[in-house]
């Protein structure tokens, strides 16, 4: 588990971060002081990281447009990423009833989010009248807290750095990830369909599909079976329900995308019951010890038996008398 405690001038933040597998979860803890001289229209907490991310807590001290709180999961260095870039990441953002913890409010995301250099959460979060009223407790001694929990896959990090930003032109179509251009020239070459359902489309959707695709392909062509972990395969189904969005005719691509997200899953199975299958053995081979050993005691005890037998000769029916002097 490592900690790190941020402090300014008008807030403090706690971060806890997790990693179990190819997850990692941090949960960050922001304490909002002097509430009600915030006076800007956005109000951010310090930076945070989660699964080597930057990320950050939004806040409108006086509601989006609206009579609520409103509260965001904001990417923190939005403005340096590359164009076109992306994070996904599943969070939950809550703000602590400092008088009964029960009555803290948890709003929470049931799916990855993709975010494009911008950012996710709740315009309407809690009603500014509840908030302020100091006998709710979600107020005290003018500061309030509110924590965010971030999940995010190790895999998706990973296939997000192999990104180089340079951009060459493919086929006159738009701009592209110039390591997508190979696995894009193949496929298309194979499947001239790819090229002709999106002629009458907009050179930035054009440009956004084969983008989604590359990134399909690149990692189809880079990433070995025995690199499909967890986190991995979450990564791929992020990509095809991305790449889904764009209506290619993807007939022939599919089943191969669904055998590879079931990969992990039967390569499970397989070392369990290879698992199994050794077990069993061993204990065949110790119970074949165990007979062995009691094969030669048997012989040795045919011997002793033998002999005793050979030195140990009497008629049975011979009165057993006694001795007379």
């Amino acid at each position: 588990m490592e900690t790190l405690c941020l402090t300014t001038e008008s807030s403090v933040g706690r971060m806890e971060e997790e990693e179990e597998e190819d997850l990692v979860s941090g949960t960050f803890t922001w304490r909002i002081d002097n509430f009600s001289t915030l006076n800007k229209q956005k109000h951010y907490s310090d930076d945070f990281v989660v699964g080597g991310y930057k990320w950050r807590i939004l806040i409108f001290p006086k509601g989006n447009n609206v009579d609520y709180l409103s509260v965001y999961l904001d990417v923190a260095d939005a403005s340096t990423l590359p164009s076109g870039s992306t994070r996904y990441a599943k969070f939950r953002l809550t703000l602590v009833n400092q008088v009964d913890s029960k009555k803290s409010i948890t709003k929470d995301t049931d799916t990855e989010h993709e975010f494009v250099a911008n950012d996710w959460g709740f315009t309407s979060f809690i009603l500014l009248s509840e908030l302020c009223d100091h006998d709710k407790g979600y107020l005290v001694n003018d500061f309030c807290v509110v924590e965010a929990e971030v999940s995010v896959c190790n895999g998706i990090k990973i296939l997000e750095d192999q990104e180089t930003g340079e951009l060459i032109d493919f086929r006159g179509l738009g701009r592209v990830e110039k390591t997508f251009v190979p696995f894009l020239e193949e496929v298309c070459s194979s499947y001239p369909s790819l090229l002709e359902c999106h002629k009458k489309r907009s050179r930035t959707f054009i440009q956004c599909a084969f983008t989604a695709l590359g990134r399909l392909l690149r990692f189809l062509k880079t990433t070995k079976a025995k690199d499909m972990t967890r986190g991995a395969c979450k990564c791929l189904q992020l990509l095809w329900e991305e790449l889904e969005t764009f209506k290619f005719d993807l007939v022939w691509l599919e089943p191969h995308v669904q055998s590879v997200l079931v990969m992990k899953r039967r390569a499970g199975k397989v070392d369990r019951l290879r698992e199994d299958v050794e077990i069993l053995e061993n204990e065949i081979k110790r119970r074949r010890d165990i007979l062995a050993a009691a094969e030669v005691d048997l012989e040795v005890a045919k011997r002793d038996l033998a002999k005793a037998e050979e030195e140990f000769k009497i008629d049975m029916d011979t009165e057993l008398g006694y001795p007379l002097p």
